[in-house]
């Protein structure tokens, strides 16, 4: 039998061989990243802080925060995150933000004065012959620079918000907190989750409180529901919340499910999207196209925070989800051009979870290089720019997941499902070479088999849904497309909505759309993913398959029967798109034998 993670004493005690898989130095992949975009920098002037119109915070001290040896929320992360920032330039070519402790009175505005209290007095909670103690559950530890630590992360980014709303000089008004420990799980009241205070609540109120900004978005698009986040905002207009994330019976936390949209006068100000495990790159253009961008053309920000979670990306072995970094990219500059239109561009990243520290990295360094494209009117490198040549070393395989201990309380922490062996040790971590030394060829990327991908059925159903309910609210959006089980009636009628919609607008599904693309409806998903076919090696977890350039095609709907029309013109035009859909699953078929 494997070994299982098991609570012994209020921790979990994670078996070494899995420890020893978990941590890595640098990889081949990462250093590319670097070398290449320390590159572009060069090639661009972008080599000196000086007016790039990006910020960036971060503090050493806040690796001081420190537990049990192999608890996922470690030291590593943030450490790894500033090694890969200096390696590729990143961290010179940004405006340093000198950082600061967040004041009580700061915390205040979230936060009870009991949890304060709670936080600065945590230090002194420590288990026999330990250095650490677990005063919030058995998931969050807090040892004596915990306090310290905690303030850090939170006045971090408001010296990041201070910093760009005051920058009229140099006009930088978006930027990048690397902070830790992370804060969308921590409510009003209390620590969860390897949470502290919230350190985007604290500085959605700073700004508004002394910056007079009025409307607030925050996007979460961390793997976990952020439950502290959205419990803090339920009644609250002023700030819209939205959070993408995984949702089952067996995940952390447990909450964020598309129902629950706020309370009282705010709802309708709350959206969740929860996904299904392994949703990848196709499910948040999805989620951007149907609900941010029109969301966000509905609200009007006056600036947009990002609780810039990286557990979702291909590898971490917690989230066990697919996003590239070239996805998070993708979506870091949709944003900035939709906060570049409402809001002279205030848009703030704060990382939160992550637990891979060579992946979080390289998100990283993807989303702060895509910010200084954008903002200084440059391309990004290529795609050939970030896969060497030859066969290079990959992330070892993903362990299979062992079902979730509970904790004392009865329910599953965040610390309780991490890095358990599947049954007869790891598979190898790379694929046998062909005779000539080259890797195999994905199946699924092979020019010849490569199939036309979309989002996932859970994807299109949590969309369509919470447009549903947005529908009598006051942020109600058009309606996005349904997902499988449609009747045929069903399906006509959604194609001919979209017809008529794109007839008569001319562009796509909202004005937020077009912004956030360009204008170019052939907008790819970001500067390192302009090359449609890659061999990659089929078992690599360093390598990620790259979906086509195009955007995902047009899906049809959840049952919506509705009286079938009999225009002539319409019923031809419906024949054709089933024939082109009949011919579509035809070729699929053939390219998958």
């Amino acid at each position: 039998m494997s070994p299982e993670p098991c609570l012994t004493s209020g921790h979990l005690v994670v078996p070494e061989a899995s420890h020893a898989e978990s941590s890595q130095s640098t990889s081949t992949r990462a250093q590319a990243r670097a070398w290449k975009t320390k590159a572009w920098l060069e090639a661009n002037g972008l080599q000196s802080g000086s007016g790039s119109g990006v910020a960036f915070v971060s503090d050493e001290r806040m690796l001081l925060h420190a537990g049990p040896e192999k608890h996922p929320e470690r030291p590593a992360r943030l450490a790894e995150i500033l090694k890969q920032l200096e390696m590729s330039g990143l961290e010179a070519a940004c405006e340093r933000v000198n950082s600061r402790e967040a004041t009580r009175e700061e915390l205040l505005r979230v936060h009870t004065e009991q949890h304060i209290e709670q936080v600065f007095t945590s230090g002194s909670s420590k288990k026999k012959g330990k250095s650490w103690g677990m005063p919030f559950g058995p998931d969050t530890y807090a040892n004596d620079q915990t306090p310290l630590c905690a303030s850090l992360s939170a006045g971090c980014l408001l010296a990041l918000v201070d910093h760009c709303m005051a920058s009229t000089d140099s006009n930088c008004n978006c930027g990048f907190a690397a902070i830790r420990p992370p804060g969308h799980h921590a409510s009003e009241e209390k620590a969860c989750g390897f949470c502290m205070f919230n350190n985007v609540a604290v500085a959605a109120r700073h700004a508004q409180k002394e910056h007079g900004l009025n409307n607030i978005a925050i996007l979460d698009w961390d793997v976990h529901h952020g439950n502290g986040t959205n419990d803090i905002f339920a009644k609250d207009k002023s700030v819209f919340f939205c959070s993408l994330h995984r949702y089952d019976d067996h995940f952390f936390p447990g909450t964020g499910f598309v129902e629950d949209v706020g309370k009282d006068q705010a709802r309708g100000f709350n959206v969740n999207i929860p996904l299904e495990k392994g949703f990848g790159d196709l499910d948040l253009v999805h989620v951007m196209k149907h609900l941010i961008c029109p969301l966000m053309d509905n609200f009007k920000p006056d600036a947009i925070f990002i609780s810039a979670g990286f557990d979702a990306v291909r590898g971490d072995r917690l989230g066990e989800c697919k996003v590239s970094p070239e996805g998070f990219g993708w979506m870091t500059r949709s944003l900035y051009r939709l906060a570049k239109h409402y809001c002279e561009g205030r848009l703030f990243l704060a990382l939160e979870g992550g637990y891979e520290p060579d992946l979080i990295a390289q998100c990283t360094v993807e989303c702060v290089r895509t910010l200084l494209a954008e903002v200084n009117g440059f391309p990004g490198p290529d795609v050939e720019d970030f896969v060497p040549a030859t066969p290079m070393s990959s992330l070892p395989a993903t362990p299979a997941m062992g079902p979730s201990p509970a904790s004392p309380s009865g329910q599953s922490g965040l610390f309780s499902r991490l890095f358990s062996r599947s049954e007869g040790g790891s598979r190898p971590s790379t694929p046998s070479l062909r005779p000539d030394g080259t890797p195999p060829a994905s199946p699924a990327m092979s020019a010849s088999s490569r199939k036309v991908r979309g989002p996932a059925g859970k994807t299109l159903r949590s969309v369509r849904k919470a447009t549903e309910l947005l529908q009598p609210l006051p942020m109600q959006v058009q309606l996005a497309p349904q997902g499988e089980g449609a009747s045929k009636n069903a399906k006509r009628n959604e194609r001919r909505r979209q017809r008529k919609h794109s007839e008569e607008d001319g562009a796509s599904d909202s004005s937020g759309w077009t912004i956030a693309c360009g204008g170019d409806p052939e907008f790819p998903y970001s500067p390192a993913m302009r090359i449609a076919t890659r061999q990659v090696s089929s078992s690599s977890h360093a390598s990620h398959e790259v979906p086509d350039l195009e955007l995902p095609p047009p899906v049809e709907e959840t049952k919506e029967d509705t009286k079938d029309t009999k225009n002539p013109k319409e019923t031809e035009k419906d024949e054709m798109d089933e024939k082109n859909e009949k011919d579509t699953a035809t070729q699929q078929g053939q390219g998958e034998d």
